[in-house]
């Protein structure tokens, strides 16, 4: 369940750069906001008091949807994409088999066709500063974290009916770190208040599309993916206390898989037999075997190209796998980073320096 003693560590910083390696990928980008210079002003502040996570409201940022081309050298920005598409804070992307996208904004799933045109959308009242989303082994069903309200919801993509929900405050993660208890039902919230618990009422129709501020959650999930192997298991990353838990989804119970990482890990999934995630604030990406043990760490923390005022900072969003050997760090410091293992090759792509690039997808594949 933890790490254990001797993983293989690969530094990318000791790879060649070699921009010649890697051939053009198309992608579609997910960039929840344009702000990331102030978001990185955030960040500083948020690592000095020691507390990640928003403490005081914001207005919804406006983000994109871009279709690119990922070339090593080569500037994404509005003037090199091919597709631009607005959306407010999206997050979560997942394509369906008939081609069009399911993007997961701040607070509704929306499917699009390839021109953008909106075709359907999903809401429900937990769909709160929405993050990643997934498909089941079918594709009939669709799994949301919505890290506004601390929960998981499926639902079913034809009828839009709730098939399955879970939330942490009702799961034994209760309270915050500063010590209230939250609750959306109205009978709980009395009795942890006649035990002199100090609570709160969540009722999300008096609040935004954010939902509580993230320093108000009491663990922040931010992504979760199906169990390939287990259909009735799920696996979710918890921001706040840096670990990986699955849940069964049959009871509701949980347990604690990977420990060790730290706070807002990010990009639960299946790699070969086992699974990937990236360890987001120290700047690795972590693969485990089949029972979750640490077998290698590829650490991106030391290559170049990041700002001067950052030093000592890092945020590696999510790592995701483009090929069977092509991997691509999300960096919000240094851009987009093409990686090949195998071949001990990196690359940089960078990307317009306002944008703060949450997801990618290969376009096609």
């Amino acid at each position: 369940m933890t790490v254990p003693s001797e993983p293989q560590i690969e530094d990318i910083a000791d790879y060649r750069d070699d921009p010649s390696a890697f051939a053009p990928i198309a992608v579609y980008l997910v960039v929840k906001s344009q702000d990331q210079l102030e978001r990185r002003r955030r960040l500083i502040a948020a690592v000095e008091r020691k507390r990640i996570g928003r403490i005081e409201e914001r207005p919804v940022a406006e983000g994109l949807v871009v279709s690119a081309l990922l070339e090593p050298g080569r500037r994404i920005d509005r003037g090199s994409c091919t597709a631009v598409l607005r959306f407010r804070e999206p997050r979560g992307l997942v394509r369906l088999d008939d081609g069009t996208l399911l993007v997961a904004e701040i607070d509704r799933v929306v499917q699009i066709d390839g021109g953008g045109r909106e075709l359907r959308e999903y809401r429900h009242p937990l769909f709160a500063f929405l993050h990643s989303i997934e498909l089941d082994a079918d594709r009939r069903r669709l799994l949301v974290v919505c890290s506004g309200y601390d929960a998981l919801i499926e639902i079913d993509l034809a009828s839009g009916a709730v098939r399955w929900e879970w939330q942490s405050w009702e799961h034994g993660f209760n309270p915050s770190e500063d010590g209230i208890h939250l609750s959306r039902r109205p009978e709980q919230y009395r009795e942890f208040l006649a035990k002199g618990l100090p609570a709160r009422l969540i009722e999300p129709d008096r609040l935004g599309a954010h939902g509580l501020m993230t320093s108000e959650r009491t663990n922040h999930p931010n992504s979760a993916c199906y169990e390939p192997r287990d259909a009735g298991k799920v696996l979710v990353t918890f921001g706040h206390s840096g670990e990986v838990v699955e849940i069964d989804r049959r009871a509701g119970d949980w347990r604690r898989v990977v420990s060790g990482l730290a706070a807002m890990p990010h990009g639960i999934e299946p790699h070969g037999e086992g699974w990937m995630v990236t360890d987001t604030l120290r700047g690795d990406c972590w693969l485990l075997s089949s029972e979750f043990q640490l077998e290698r760490k590829l650490v991106f923390a030391h290559l170049p190209g990041k700002p001067a005022e950052l030093a000592g900072h890092e945020w590696l969003q999510a790592v995701r796998r483009l090929s069977e050997e092509i991997y691509l760090g999300i960096d919000a410091n240094r851009g987009l980073i093409l990686v090949d293992p195998r071949r001990r090759r990196y690359a940089l792509v960078p990307v317009d320096e306002t944008w703060c690039v949450h997801f990618a997808m290969k376009a096609s594949g």
